[in-house]
């Protein structure tokens, strides 16, 4: 793993674009050196960088399966999410058409700084948003550079799960300098019944019936862990609970990929993660203690 992160200087750009509760788009001040060192960014037509949030995991307000429609999970916890984060960047006022795109924002741009620890599978930017200029320690007269370490402590991403806007989500590559501090962020919000986790029922269980799609369960009522929630979305967007849960369980821990717990080495079974009794599937340990490994 990389010791520090790639630092830009930009402004984060909000018009026409759709950003939710952690991703958004950034415009480096400089943007050819950035796409000839990292060539598999994604850029818009608009010379943005679509940036993912390190760490954090937004409830989805627009997530797609593929040659499935559009899925989101209970209102109002994303929009809040998404408001939260743009706050944290400088935009108080925005507004948005029916599809959710910005179409006005006040103000238009904001000068802010990108942490980019790694470029994902989808072309985005992982990293740490923040607003202004980058932090800096001094190593003697006229020498600034970055404070990596310090930095998550000032980033919209831990302001975020600090908040409860946010859940965890916990990469292998994660720095662990920064483990300690989410864990605190995540289980002190948890404790005091902030955002999201008024409403979670990752833990207490997810509920079905046999007059109960997935869709109606997820979308309407049932707030979970949106990296699960993604999970059960692209096994079966119709299951009910009279098909074989054993096979559906199955199926769950393939597309759940490769997980570990932060307290051993090695990987983990999903399936030995969650129970499926009583038609209500539960996640058995906190999203925080689980590492994602693909």
């Amino acid at each position: 793993m990389k010791s520090g992160p790639t630092w830009l200087e930009g402004c984060w750009v909000v018009l026409d674009h759709a950003p939710d509760g952690d991703s958004v788009r950034f415009v480096p001040d400089r943007p050819i050196p950035v796409a000839q060192s990292m060539p598999r960014l994604r850029w818009s037509k608009d010379g943005a960088l679509s940036v993912r949030l390190l760490g954090v995991d937004a409830p989805e307000i627009h997530y797609r399966r593929r040659g499935q429609p559009l899925w989101r999970q209970p209102p109002p916890w994303g929009e809040r999410a998404a408001q939260a984060l743009l706050n944290l960047l400088g935009f108080p006022v925005l507004q948005r058409n029916p599809a959710g795109r910005v179409v006005g924002a006040e103000p238009q741009a904001c000068r802010g700084t990108l942490g980019i620890l790694r470029v994902d599978r989808y072309g985005r930017a992982l990293a740490l948003a923040l607003r202004g200029e980058p932090p800096r320690e001094h190593h003697g007269a006229g020498d600034a550079l970055p404070a990596w370490k310090d930095s998550w402590e000032v980033s919209a991403n831990r302001e975020l799960l600090q908040q409860g806007h946010v859940y965890p989500l916990v990469h292998r590559d994660f720095p662990t300098d920064w483990r300690g501090s989410l864990n605190t962020s995540v289980q002190v919000a948890r404790m005091q019944g902030k955002g999201v986790w008024r409403a979670d029922r990752t833990h207490c269980g997810i509920p079905w019936s046999a007059e109960q799609t997935l869709r109606d369960t997820l979308e309407s009522s049932c707030l979970i862990w949106p990296f699960l929630f993604r999970r059960l979305v692209d096994v079966e967007a119709g299951f009910r609970p009279a098909g074989s849960a054993m096979e559906w369980l199955s199926r769950l821990n393939r597309h759940a990929g490769s997980v570990s717990l932060s307290s051993i080495n090695g990987m983990v079974p999903f399936l030995d993660l969650i129970t499926f009794t009583d038609g209500k599937l539960r996640l058995l340990v906190p999203p925080e203690e689980i590492v994602i490994l693909s």
